[in-house]
């Protein structure tokens, strides 16, 4: 193995079209960078973090509450949406308030997404239902015709339109509605022994991943025409998509993870709240990296627990 300093950072990319104004930049040479890019599923991402053999990613949000000692939150970077996402829809045939008792097929492939199902169902609602993770796309094509099912990212702009599941939620837009914050459905995260490892000379990664992220939100036309090779949307479509999507995690952003992360506590998926520990390059300290204090927003929708109590 070489010097340090000629290894490069292991970053993963989720396979879909919602990262690829990160992730084009990078891919293509637009924006130079030290990544060798590991592509999959969140929950094989998730998996990849948990046992190390990643640096940094991202990750479904959930990933970072379960094991937040793990973990450093990258600055200003997320996959969130202000209502409708588009890409994470619950499909019925019947009314959403009729599925109490009801199966409800799942992706697997992102924990973050069934886990605002439930809270929703649940604290929204005041619903239960039995998850059963399965691809959705196999099971109708097998003629399985479940009651109703998540789906999510490219599986879920397939999806949307099936004739025979009239009744659809947006999670997006349901969070959006009963909380009036934003959902923020993945992080970028960093690993702490990386961090260690690197000793300070991180600073151009992330520099690299912000210049990407700025130069995907400026260049959406072209990011578009190379959404249109994956045969999902067309191009206004495109448009439409990822003007639902934010790359950001600004403060109301944050103030909804906080809420999502009390609400998985409230339901019991997550043994206790964790503060959020996002790093940002120090101007004193030759480009490492310092930890931000943990927030501790008051939350406008903490009202929304006496809803089913």
């Amino acid at each position: 193995m070489g010097p340090l300093s000629q290894e490069q950072l292991r970053l993963g990319r989720i396979g879909y079209l919602n990262v690829l104004p990160i992730y084009y930049p990078l891919e293509s040479g637009i924006v130079s960078h030290n990544f060798e890019i590991v592509s999959g599923t969140p929950s094989f991402l998730n998996g990849l973090m948990a046992r190390g053999d990643l640096d940094l990613s991202v990750v479904s949000s959930i990933e970072y509450a379960r094991h937040p000692e793990r973990y450093f939150i990258l600055p200003d970077l997320s996959i969130s949406c202000r209502g409708a996402v588009k890409s994470v829809l619950l499909l019925s045939r019947n009314p959403i308030d009729q599925l109490d008792g009801e199966t409800i097929l799942v992706s697997s492939q992102s924990h973050t997404s069934v886990a605002l199902l439930k809270i929703l169902l649940s604290l929204f609602l005041g619903k239960k239902a039995v998850f059963e993770p399965a691809s959705c796309t196999e099971a109708l094509e097998r003629g399985k015709q479940p009651v109703a099912f998540l789906a999510i990212g490219d599986e879920a702009l397939r999806l949307r339109h099936h004739p025979e599941y009239p009744y659809q939620w947006d999670l997006g837009q349901v969070w959006r509605e009963w909380t009036g914050l934003p959902f923020v459905f993945a992080l970028w995260v960093i690993q702490r022994q990386a961090v260690e490892r690197w000793n300070g000379r991180l600073a151009p990664a992330i520099r690299s991943l912000s210049s990407a992220k700025k130069w995907g939100r400026t260049h959406l036309n072209e990011i578009c025409l190379q959404a249109t090779g994956e045969n999902i949307l067309d191009i206004e479509e495109l448009h439409a998509y990822y003007d639902c999507l934010g790359y950001n995690l600004d403060s109301d952003e944050q103030r909804g993870l906080e809420l999502f992360y009390r609400c998985l506590h409230r339901i019991e998926e997550i043994g206790e709240v964790p503060g959020l520990e996002i790093y940002s390059i120090s101007e004193h300290s030759g480009g490492s990296f310092q930890p931000i204090e943990r927030f501790n927003f008051p939350l406008n929708g903490a009202m929304l627990f006496n809803q089913t109590n």
